[in-house]
C-alpha cells in the first residue's frame, strides 16, 4: 500500500514536471520590433491658406507615373514651377517654364553625352557652343508640347515662422508632355545644326560619333535630367 502511494505520487510528480516543461516551449520569446525611423520633418515659413486640389498631386513627385506605361510609350514629360503675387501669371509662368526645360534638358543631356563620349577630349568650340546655344536652338525645334496637368498653392509667408517677409504668394506647378517622335526630331534637327557650326572635319566626324542615336537615348529616359544649374 506504501508503495502504491509512492508510486501514485511520483508519476503526479512526472506529470507536473513534463506539463511545466511542455507549456515553457510554448513560450514563444518575441524579438524587440526595431523602431521605425521618422521621415525627414522640415520647418515650413508659410501658412497654406488655399490649393486647386485638397492633396497635392502625386504626378509633382512621380511625373512619368501620370498616364502609366501607355504614355510612357508616346510621350516624355517636363515638369517646373513658378511662384508670384497673381495666380494667373504664375500659372502661365510655370507652363512657359516647363516648355523651356524641354529644350534645356535636351541640350544638358547632348552635353552631357559629348562630354561622355570623349572622356575630357573635348573640343573647346564645340564644348562652348553646347554651354551657350545649344538649349536656345534647341528652343525653336519644340513642336507638339502641351500642358497636362498644373496646381497652385496659395501661400502666406510669416516672418515668425522664418520667411523673410510677410507676404502672399502663389507657388504653382505646370507638367508638360510631348511626342516622342517630336523629340526625336528636334533633337536630330539640333544635333544637325551643331554640326554645321563645325568648321573641321576631323572635329566634326568625332562629334557626330560621340553623339550619334543621342535621340534614342533621351526618350528611353524615364527621369528628368539633372541640369547643370540645378546641382
Amino acid at each position: 500500500m506504501f508503495s502504491l502511494r509512492k508510486l501514485v505520487m511520483a508519476a503526479m510528480m512526472i506529470g507536473l514536471v513534463t506539463s511545466c516543461g511542455s507549456s515553457k516551449k510554448k513560450e514563444k520569446v518575441e524579438a524587440p520590433k526595431e523602431a521605425k525611423p521618422e521621415g525627414r520633418k522640415f520647418q515650413k515659413d508659410f501658412v497654406l491658406i488655399e490649393a486647386s486640389s485638397a492633396e497635392k498631386p502625386t504626378w509633382i513627385d512621380m511625373p512619368y507615373e501620370v498616364e502609366g506605361s501607355k504614355g510612357k510609350k508616346k510621350f516624355r514629360y517636363f515638369l517646373d514651377g513658378s511662384e508670384g503675387q497673381s495666380k494667373r501669371l504664375c500659372l502661365r509662368s510655370a507652363g512657359a517654364r516647363a516648355n523651356a526645360r524641354i529644350a534645356r534638358e535636351i541640350a544638358q543631356f547632348i552635353k552631357n553625352t559629348y562630354a561622355e563620349a570623349t572622356q575630357g577630349g573635348e573640343d573647346e568650340d564645340v564644348s562652348e557652343y553646347m554651354q551657350e546655344q545649344l538649349a536656345q536652338e534647341a528652343q525653336t525645334f519644340i513642336v507638339g508640347a502641351q500642358t497636362l496637368r498644373t496646381y497652385w498653392e496659395k501661400r502666406r509667408y510669416k516672418m515668425e515662422l522664418g520667411a523673410s517677409q510677410d507676404e502672399t504668394k502663389y507657388s504653382c506647378n505646370a507638367l508638360v508632355k510631348m511626342p516622342k517622335k517630336n523629340l526625336e526630331k528636334a533633337i536630330r534637327n539640333s544635333t544637325a545644326k551643331l554640326l554645321r557650326s563645325i568648321q573641321d572635319p576631323e572635329v566634326k566626324q568625332k562629334t557626330e560619333k560621340a553623339i550619334s542615336q543621342v535621340e534614342e537615348k533621351f526618350n528611353s529616359l524615364e527621369q528628368p535630367v539633372q541640369l547643370d544649374d540645378e546641382v
